[in-house]
C-alpha cells in the first residue's frame, strides 16, 4: 500500500506492506533507486519513505515492489504513480553582496563546505531512528515558500528547498524527530547549521541559527533543543530555515509532518 495525501513534486510517499509470515524481504524500486522496506521493531510492518524531488517533472512513473519469500521465490507488483505539475512562488530579495557574489578569499571555504554537506547527505543509516510522528521545529508561523524561485539582487537565481519559519531571535529550535546529529557547524551560506539523520535516508536540516547547542555525533530525541534561532549566513533577518531530504530528494517539510507515522 502506498500512502500520501498527494503525489506532487516535493511530496513524500509512505510505502507499506502488510507483513506475511511467509515474506522474508520486501524491496521497492522507483526512479532508478532501490529501497529496502524496514520495520521499526521486530514483528512490525515493513515501511519505506520515498521522496519526490521538487524538480521532478510531471508524468507517470512506475514503482516495482518485490516480495522475497522464505523459500526464495519472488513476486513483483507494479504500481503507477501520476505526478501532476506544481506551481511554486517567486520572490526577489536584496542581500549583502558577499552572499550573492562571494569574495575570492571565501571560494575555497564554500567549496569545502559544499563537499562536506554533500558527504553528510550521502550517508545512509540502514535502520530507522525516528520515534513516531514528525513535529515542527518551532511554534511560529511556517511560510508557504517551499520551492520558491528566488532572485537575489536582480542577479543570482536560486530555488528555496525548505520552508521558512518566523522564529524570533534567540528562541529555541527543537528536533522534529529523534536521530543522530550528522553535522553541527557554522557554514558560509546557511550559517549555524544542524543536520539530523533519522535513518533510512531521511534527514532534517535547520539553518541560520544564532547558537548551536548540539555537536556532530550527538544522539538526540524528538523535541530536544538543537540551538537558538537567528540570522547567520545568507539571511535577511531572524528566522529558521527548515529543510527535509529523503536520500537526494528535496521534499516539502509539510509533507513529512503529515505522514501517519504514529505507529512506526
Amino acid at each position: 500500500m502506498i500512502q500520501a495525501r498527494s503525489y506532487a513534486p516535493g511530496d513524500i510517499l509512505l510505502v507499506t506492506i502488510i507483513k506475511s509470515s511467509s515474506v522474508r524481504e520486501v524491496k521497492a524500486s522507483f526512479l532508478e533507486r532501490d529501497y529496502s522496506l524496514k520495520p521499526r521493531s521486530e514483528g512490525g510492518e515493513p515501511l519505506a519513505l520515498i521522496g519526490l524531488d521538487l524538480g521532478l517533472k510531471p508524468g507517470r512513473y512506475d514503482m516495482d515492489l518485490t516480495l522475497v519469500y522464505k523459500d526464495n521465490e519472488q513476486e513483483t507488483v507494479r504500481k503507477s504513480i501520476t505526478v501532476p505539475p506544481r506551481k511554486f512562488p517567486f520572490k526577489k530579495l536584496v542581500l549583502a553582496e558577499k552572499y550573492v557574489v562571494p569574495p575570492r578569499k571565501e571560494l575555497e571555504r564554500i567549496r569545502r563546505e559544499a563537499a562536506l554537506v554533500a558527504e553528510v547527505y550521502a550517508r545512509v543509516t540502514s535502520r530507522w531512528l525516528g520515534e513516531g510522528w514528525f513535529i515542527p521545529p518551532h511554534e511560529a508561523q511556517m511560510l508557504f515558500n517551499f520551492g520558491e524561485r528566488r532572485v537575489y539582487n536582480n542577479e543570482t537565481r536560486s530555488v528555496h528547498s525548505g520552508v521558512d519559519i518566523e522564529a524570533t531571535l534567540g528562541s529555541a529550535v527543537i528536533a522534529s524527530n529523534s536521530g543522530t546529529v550528522a553535522l553541527a557547524a557554522d557554514l558560509y551560506f546557511s550559517g549555524k547549521t544542524v543536520i539530523v539523520d533519522h535513518g533510512l535516508g531521511v534527514s532534517t536540516s535547520y539553518f541560520h541559527m544564532s547558537k548551536l547547542l548540539v555537536r556532530t555525533g550527538d544522539i538526540i530525541h524528538k523535541g530536544d533543543t538543537l540551538g537558538q534561532a537567528g540570522s547567520t549566513g545568507r539571511s535577511t533577518g531572524p528566522h529558521l530555515h527548515w529543510a527535509v531530504r529523503v536520500f537526494d530528494s528535496r521534499v516539502d517539510p509539510r509533507s513529512l509532518i503529515r505522514l501517519p507515522l504514529g505507529d512506526w
